[in-house]
């Protein structure tokens, strides 16, 4: 096997070191842009997990790796002047130089060919290779010379960053805010080695737009000095540092097609997601291992590489929908304003949907039950009267909205069933809601049902624009509250113009969209003027009546 990576950082690393070790006898070779001891950021992240994925690929590089971290296990959420500290979680930070020396000098100590401050622009000169990776990152040349096969897409966040470094020690992964005249502005910090935390200060939109004029072309030496002000009382006489700090704005990299030929992407050249969970560096490994597997379960490159997008591709796409999910939190601060801090340390923590209430009460059952605790207090201040010594789950508890009081928080909501008469819902109707409403739910809502006859999405659909309608709905809904405790909602809704039912003539040869027009019998209804058009219509008549 003759291997070749664009790229040294972690992931064409670590792709380098397991495939050496797959092929002893085969050729690998690094090619890296800039210099062995160049980078820039500071530190990375690895969850348990992670770390127990390298300790089974390469017990060496493993080794190092952890005995050059720092480990933390909990996260501390500073809000309105508390510190809300939950635990369990399990992560380590490493210095970004650290790791690459660690991972250059295991790629020595296997036979990897290294090749520093070289930049590869043609990559015709690997023509004859058998494996060509690009592990070039986000602004990746491989990538972009062959876009057009890969067709990569690009999402742009709402937030600015910057990374810094900061001297304050710091025992646990920090989210912290401040604000000054221009609005909120947000720290993720973590400690990565016994000098220096990673420092990420977020922008959100707002923020953002007030302040760039002041804060955009500052430089590094003059952000230092704006950023230690804003954060002065936290950092309490320690310092900041800078490394190529500049303002960023993240992308979110998708690509449709991961391998071209036997060109294959990794890490950030293939995809990206969102640093709030600590997923770049791990992403990137985790592809290399992944890559690995499917070379070693395959007889051919061809097939290794079908096999690689086919058994990584969900495992990324779920991460990137998490990052994607995370992120909201930091983009939208103002939301969570009016928060207690137990109660927003406990929507951050969750915020990715990934730490569910029960998996954080496995982590750390102590904050679990001081949200519990919370819950049920102000539950109590609103009224309700709940178990002093052992609350329900919140999910069990009352809600309130207005005038109406619901039993607990379950919503259950169906799908369209498509299953209405003229849009009276019937004996289908019945059987299906009321079987929901025995499911203890404290809200049932109705499928989407339509305002009007144009509304409809289809014939099927539900309506509540007429007496029969009316009456058919009062028939279900008065079994349900009969037959339960649940309330009962109605989702109303239009399908919108072009959504909406649209009846054509037959026969009319005309240019309409697709799926605006349906025949039904000798005549043609055009829903929005509500026109029905004669059998003896002519066509400049359904043009009138299409352009309507």
């Amino acid at each position: 096997m003759d291997i070749v990576i664009i790229g040294g950082g972690p992931g064409g690393l670590y792709s380098a070191i397991l495939l050496k070790k797959r092929f002893p006898d085969g050729r690998v070779r690094v090619y890296e842009r800039n210099r062995a001891d160049d980078t820039f950021g500071f530190g990375v992240v690895f969850s348990d997990e992670t770390l127990d994925n390298f300790l089974s690929r390469d017990p060496e590089s493993y080794a190092a790796i952890t005995g050059s971290f720092a480990y933390w296990d909990h996260i501390d959420f500073r809000w309105k002047g508390e510190v809300v500290r939950s635990g369990g979680h399990g992560f380590c930070g490493c210095g970004r130089v650290e790791l690459l020396a660690i991972l250059q000098e295991r790629c020595r100590e296997v036979g990897v060919e290294l090749h520093f401050e070289t930049e590869i622009e043609d990559l015709s000169a690997f023509r004859d290779a058998d494996l060509v990776i690009g592990a070039d990152g986000i602004n990746s040349r491989v990538r972009e010379t062959y876009k057009e096969h890969f067709r990569p897409t690009f999402e742009w966040r709402r937030n600015r960053f910057v990374w810094l470094g900061s001297t304050k020690p710091c025992e646990a992964f920090t989210f912290h805010f401040t604000d000054n005249e221009h609005g909120t502005w947000v720290l993720g910090e973590y400690q990565y080695n016994d000098r220096l935390a990673t420092w990420i200060i977020e922008a959100p939109e707002a923020t953002w737009e007030s302040a760039k004029g002041e804060v955009e072309h500052l430089s590094e030496d003059e952000l230092l000095v704006y950023m230690t002000e804003l954060w002065g009382d936290y950092l309490d006489g320690h310092e900041l540092v800078a490394n190529k700090s500049v303002w960023r704005v993240f992308p979110t990299i998708r690509c449709e097609n991961w391998h071209f030929r036997n060109i294959v992407l990794i890490g950030d050249a293939l995809h990206t997601a969102h640093y709030s969970i600590g997923s770049g560096t791990k992403l990137a490994m985790e592809d290399a291992i992944a890559l690995d597997d499917a070379l070693a379960a395959e007889e051919t490159v061809a097939g290794a590489l079908e096999r690689f997008e086919a058994d990584r591709r969900e495992e990324v796409e779920k991460t990137q929908h998490a990052a994607d999910v995370s992120v909201t939190w930091t983009e939208n601060p103002h939301r969570y304003a009016g928060m207690a801090p137990i109660q927003a340390a406990y929507s951050m923590v969750t915020r990715a949907k990934a730490i569910t209430h029960e998996n954080m009460r496995a982590r750390d059952a102590r904050f679990v039950d001081e949200v519990e605790r919370w819950f049920a207090d102000d539950l109590r201040k609103q009224g309700f009267e709940l178990p002093g010594a052992s609350p329900p789950p919140p999910m069990l508890t009352p809600f309130r909205l207005r005038d109406l009081v619901l039993r607990n928080r379950i919503v259950v909501s169906p799908m369209n069933m498509y299953s209405a008469e003229d849009g009276v819902v019937g004996d289908f109707h019945f059987v299906h809601f009321g079987a929901f409403a025995h499911g203890g739910a404290g809200l049932l809502m109705s499928e989407m049902t339509a305002v009007s006859r144009e509304a409809r999405i289809t014939p099927g659909c539900a309506g509540l624009y007429t007496p029969e309608q009316a009456e058919a709905w009062k028939r279900v809904i008065g079994y349900v509250h009969d037959q339960s405790d649940a309330a009962f909602g109605f989702q109303l809704g239009h399908a919108g113009r072009k959504g909406s039912t649209r009846i054509g003539w037959e026969g009319m040869d005309l240019p309409l969209e697709r799926g605006n027009w349906e025949v039904v019998g000798a005549s043609a209804l055009a829903h929005g003027p509500g026109m029905h058009v004669p059998r003896a219509a002519t066509r400049a008549d359904m043009e009138a009546v299409r352009d309507a």
